[in-house]
């Protein structure tokens, strides 16, 4: 593209957020015009924003496994999208929203809860698999700005090795722990004991 075609008078003025009319109006999500509508009747909660998350995360990593981007160019795009998931499922677990991402604690309370309210075990391998994106990402940074740090394991020992993320490996993982989050959080939204996890 030319500097005329990225630079037009459209694209420099018009709003990002429109009012939303019955010119936006289409047949089906497949159909134009493209776009969404967020807010009024629209307005997302906790639960179906995890989801969005989740489903943004697997189209990139979907992108990358096609040969459409490269991997190095969206890695840490879907990791951030992936641990942000798990972190928006665990809030809507909670009974008031928490405005932290401290994915140990949250994780910690996760396990209080289902224990507590709903004598339900967590299985080890969701708390593992959760300490682990912490250990990482602890609070949300390293993924989102780059900034590892030092971060640290469960040991509280530091993390001196370069980690290689299989991409296979990591869709099908954070789709064992997605719809096992979703499955234990839509029990406890229900507020009804359900089968273990």
């Amino acid at each position: 593209m030319t500097r005329g075609e990225i630079f037009t008078e459209e694209t420099m003025t018009r709003p990002l957020f429109e009012e939303l009319t019955g010119d936006h109006a289409r047949e089906d999500e497949w159909s134009g015009p493209h776009g969404f509508a967020i807010g009024g009747m629209m307005q997302a909660n906790t639960a179906s924003l995890a989801e969005e998350y989740f489903a943004a995360a697997n189209e990139l990593v979907d992108a990358i496994k096609e040969k459409r981007v490269a991997d190095y160019q969206v890695g840490n795009a879907a990791l951030f999208l992936y641990r942000h998931s798990c972190e928006l499922i665990l809030k809507a677990a909670m009974p008031a929203s928490k405005r932290t991402h401290d994915l140990t604690g949250l994780t910690d309370r996760f396990v209080e809860i289902a224990k507590e309210k709903y004598r339900q075990d967590v299985p080890s391998w969701i708390v593992r698999r959760m300490k682990e994106l912490a250990a990482i990402d602890p609070n949300s940074t390293a993924f989102r700005y780059g900034s590892y740090g030092t971060p640290i394991d469960a040991g509280d020992a530091p993390i001196e090795f370069e980690a290689y993320v299989s991409l296979s490996h990591l869709q099908a993982a954070m789709l064992a722990l997605n719809t096992a989050l979703v499955s234990a959080v839509a029990e406890i939204r229900m507020g009804r004991h359900g089968p273990a996890l």
